[in-house]
C-alpha cells in the first residue's frame, strides 16, 4: 500500500506538498503492538514516503492494527467511523486528516 502511495508521491509529489505541507505517521500495529511505522512526508521538498518513523517531527499520527488499515485504504470502513469507534487513534493535528484522505481515494482507484 504503502509503495504505491510513494508512486503516487513521486508522480505529483510537488503539487501535494504545496496542498498537503504535513508529515503524517502511521504506527501499524498487530497484537496491541507496534509492528511497522511508514512515514508520508508532504512537508519537505517534493515529498517522500518512506518506512519507518517520521525522521522530523510528524504533524499527525495515525495507530491502528494492521487489518483496519486495509479496511480503511480499501473503502470498507470510513476514516471517521474507525476513529469514533477507537479502532483508529489520531495524534497531533487531526484537521490534517482531511488533507490525507484525497491521497488514500486515489489509492482505492488503483
Amino acid at each position: 500500500v504503502f509503495e504505491e502511495i510513494g508512486h503516487r508521491v513521486k508522480e505529483i509529489g510537488n503539487e501535494l506538498v504545496k496542498k498537503v505541507n504535513a508529515i503524517f505517521q502511521w504506527d501499524i500495529t498487530k497484537d496491541g503492538k507496534t509492528a511497522m511505522q511508514w512515514t508520508i512526508d508532504l512537508k519537505n521538498g517534493s515529498g517522500a514516503v518512506y518506512q519507518g518513523p517520521a525522521r522530523s517531527s510528524a504533524d499527525t499520527t495515525f495507530t491502528l492494527s494492521d487489518e483496519d488499515f486495509m479496511d480503511v485504504v480499501q473503502q470498507k470502513t470510513n476514516p471517521q467511523e474507525a476513529f469514533f469507534s477507537g479502532k483508529l487513534k489520531v495524534k497531533g493535528n487531526i484537521m490534517l486528516s482531511q488533507k490525507l484522505e484525497m491521497i488514500l481515494k486515489d489509492y482505492a482507484k488503483l
